[in-house]
């Protein structure tokens, strides 16, 4: 009886760790855009990809229905250093570049950023 209730108790134990990493990496995601002094890349509009993200076709779609190709897309698989020069975390994500080299990082659809370049 006592292996029973270790058992279980070893159980609830994993689904409560389970539950807290799923809401911790939802609250992440959920965060509000990220300001970066200096990005390195010129003005513009950048979207961030990787090649096994479900979610980036669809913010591709979003951009190229706002932007055209006036966006440039980054792949993980081919720009890693950019990734982590810039702490992209998450894919996909929407990069809005100042004139200055500034910029706002958007996790998620790029819905934020696009209200954020207007009509």
């Amino acid at each position: 009886m006592d292996e029973l209730w270790t058992r279980l108790a070893l159980i609830a134990g994993a689904l409560i760790v389970a539950l807290a990493v799923t809401l911790i990496l939802r609250a992440r995601g959920k965060a509000g855009p990220r300001r970066l002094e200096s990005t390195g890349l010129v003005a513009g509009v950048y979207l961030f990809t990787s090649s096994t993200c479900p979610d980036c076709r669809p913010a591709r779609k979003k951009l190229m229905g706002k932007l055209g190709d006036g966006f440039v897309e980054m792949n993980w698989e081919q720009e890693p250093g950019v990734f982590h020069q810039l702490g992209v975390s998450a894919v996909p994500a929407t990069l809005l570049v100042a004139a200055d080299g500034s910029g706002t990082l958007f996790s998620g659809q790029p819905d934020k950023a696009l209200s954020r370049l207007g009509p």
